[in-house]
């Protein structure tokens, strides 16, 4: 967990162990490996713990301020076909000749944490987690997952949101706002995706009953805030959606 928090990412145990875990231990590198593969550790419940110690990171004065959950996935190459639950995986950014490559997927999540820095309001970011596809269940449904996992440690919290890229905004994943009073959702939307009101009540008549309402427009229908609060908000997250969609590093 240390070494995860130090270099906010966790390519490989040997590049934890190689850049950070090394030089604050004598161990060696295959007790670290002896210990994720046979130690009887809830692993799960690190999220948990990492969540509980970012929140008490914010100052009191700031304690109103929204709180984000980031979500995102990485790939991570391996020069070889023999690892456990290797696959092909599609990567628009892959630099190989090609838009594919053989590695593993991994989700992630990060808590991003109001703290002051220079007088001003800047958002602390904190890796809470990182869980590798293995298409037992879709991407979604595994970020969904982890997202129920760190929720019970912001029930306290007034307002929650999640951030993601265009590619997560699907119902697997938004459809966990519900479960929460607190949590809400910005992400991207696809230049061709579509949005339907709700479907109208049943009239009792014969025929199938409409799976939906009419088709909304984004200029007709919408109102949007000019409240600078909402605005703050709103810039805080597409910041992060920047820096996600950029492919960086999670930003501090």
């Amino acid at each position: 967990m240390l070494s995860i928090l130090a270099m906010e990412s966790a390519d490989s145990i040997r590049s934890l162990y190689r850049h950070f875990l090394s030089r604050i231990t004598k161990k060696s590198l295959n007790a670290f490996y002896y210990a994720c593969s046979y130690a009887k550790a809830d692993y799960s419940r690190f999220m948990n713990v990492t969540a509980g110690l970012s929140l008490k990171l914010i100052p009191e004065k700031l304690q109103s301020q929204p709180v984000f959950l980031c979500i995102d996935d990485t790939m991570v190459p391996k020069f070889g076909k023999k690892f456990e639950d290797i696959s092909k995986l599609f990567d628009h950014a892959a630099h190989n000749g090609s838009n594919y490559l053989n590695g593993h997927c991994f989700v992630s999540v990060m808590v991003c944490v109001p703290v002051w820095n220079k007088g001003r309001i800047h958002y602390l970011s904190v890796p809470l987690g990182y869980r590798m596809w293995q298409k037992k269940e879709s991407k979604l449904e595994l970020a969904a997952s982890m997202i129920r996992q760190v929720m019970p440690e912001f029930s306290g919290r007034k307002n929650v949101i999640i951030l993601c890229d265009s590619w997560y905004v699907k119902k697997n994943l938004v459809s966990i706002i519900d479960e929460y009073e607190n949590l809400d959702i910005i992400g991207n939307a696809r230049s061709d995706s579509v949005i339907y009101d709700l479907p109208p009540q049943r009239t009792g008549k014969r025929g199938r009953p409409a799976s939906h309402g009419k088709r909304l427009s984004i200029h007709d229908d919408f109102t949007l805030s000019d409240e600078k609060s909402v605005i703050t908000i709103w810039l805080h997250a597409m910041s992060l959606l920047t820096s996600l969609a950029e492919g960086q590093s999670w930003p501090m």
